[in-house]
């Protein structure tokens, strides 16, 4: 059964801005637009009271009123905010990210209700150029320096601890980087195990250059959009940031008091990249509307099939943890952000190398060690 909207109320407003989205309102409810939402409530109060004398409904509504006061009051403010607060935001137009806080309120049934209240709201931007952004795509190598570390860390890896004299401790004695080294990691010879390795390393170079072209398209996108973003929603996002960025510091072996230490000198960095982190959230979102980019029920199940192969959970458990957590609307909204990336990547000018295809193996006689690379 559809919901009935509320009535239009017969309200007077003013609307101030106090600061960069921001919306401060001011409403006055009279006493007529009361009465309606007051009777109301007693009606639904008489519906469900139970008052010694009358059957459950049936209690006059003179003694409902004397009876439960204060529900009925605190009832009929509700309502009258809530109701206020709707209309005004869809008749000013207004999108707020989220709720009002109230300010003041006023209510009395002889004179009516006065209502103050602030909410952020989206920011206001006219979209500029965003598709043909200039990149340079730089060729991903690797130099001899890199790949003899590769090598040492491999050899590390197959490192042994052996007796060095009676009453010693044992020392760490390294293999020889020669083809018998190679085989038991399992290539034929040592310039398989260097060329597989080096082709390792290009593809996570290549890896890493498409991910700093992203970054880079993404700050041109911000250069060329001038606006500013909610406070209120900056420092959530910073908040965020902050305790994200400890949890990675405690699970990499730091104590508390040094995480701290950490955390204070990078606070202002983490403010700074909550800012950017919102302000690129509204620009491809207004970019995807424009586009007309919506998010596929293949990509929503492809989605939650990843996230349930890293949390090693089934999908429809992941599911309900984000539906606990409010969280599956910022899935989807990732998923959306993350095709708006790629169609800006594919609209992009791109100069230099090509992407990098994906670089097969030299033949692997034998699996061993080397599944450790």
């Amino acid at each position: 059964m559809p919901v009935t909207p509320p009535a239009k109320r017969n309200m007077s407003i003013s609307v101030k801005e106090p600061g960069p989205c921001q919306h401060r309102v001011h409403i006055q409810v009279n006493a007529e637009e009361v009465r309606p939402v007051r009777e109301s409530v007693i009606r639904e109060v008489q519906r469900t009271a139970t008052i010694a004398g009358f059957r459950k409904g049936k209690a006059p509504c003179e003694f409902i009123e004397r009876q439960y006061p204060s529900e009925i009051r605190e009832e009929t403010v509700r309502r009258l905010t809530r109701e206020a607060l709707e209309q005004v935001t869809a008749e000013r137009g207004l999108k707020p990210v989220g709720p009002f806080e109230v300010i003041k309120l006023d209510f009395n049934e002889a004179k009516g209700l006065e209502l103050e209240a602030q909410v952020e709201v989206e920011p206001e931007f006219k979209l500029g150029d965003y598709r043909g952004i200039p990149l340079t795509r730089q060729e991903p190598t690797v130099t001899p320096e890199e790949l003899e570390n590769a090598l040492k860390q491999l050899q590390e890896s197959a490192a042994e601890l052996v007796p060095a004299g009676e009453g010693k401790p044992k020392e760490k004695k390294l293999p020889a980087l020669d083809d018998e080294f190679a085989k038991d990691v399992g290539f034929e010879h040592l310039v398989a195990l260097r060329s597989h390795l080096e082709a390792k390393l290009r593809e996570q170079k290549a890896r890493e250059r498409e991910q700093a072209l992203e970054q880079a398209l993404c700050d041109e996108l911000l250069t060329r959009h001038h606006f500013e973003v909610p406070p209120r929603l900056v420092s959530h996002q910073a908040e965020q940031l902050v305790r994200d960025f400890q949890t990675r510091l405690l699970l990499a072996g730091m104590s508390e008091e040094q995480a701290k230490e950490s955390l204070e000198k990078y606070r202002e960095q983490l403010k700074t990249n909550a800012a950017r982190h919102v302000k690129l959230a509204f620009l491809l979102d207004r970019i995807a509307t424009q586009e007309h980019l919506t998010v596929t029920q293949d990509e929503i199940v492809d989605r939650l099939w990843v996230l349930a192969r890293q949390w090693r959970k089934e999908p429809s458990e992941v599911r309900r943890l984000l539906d606990a957590k409010g969280l599956w609307n910022s899935v989807i909204s990732s998923i959306r952000q993350d095709k708006t990336i790629r169609f800006l990547m594919e609209t992009a000018t791109i100069a230099g190398a090509e992407p990098a295809q994906a670089i097969a193996s030299p033949a692997q006689p034998n699996r061993g060690a080397h599944d450790r690379t």
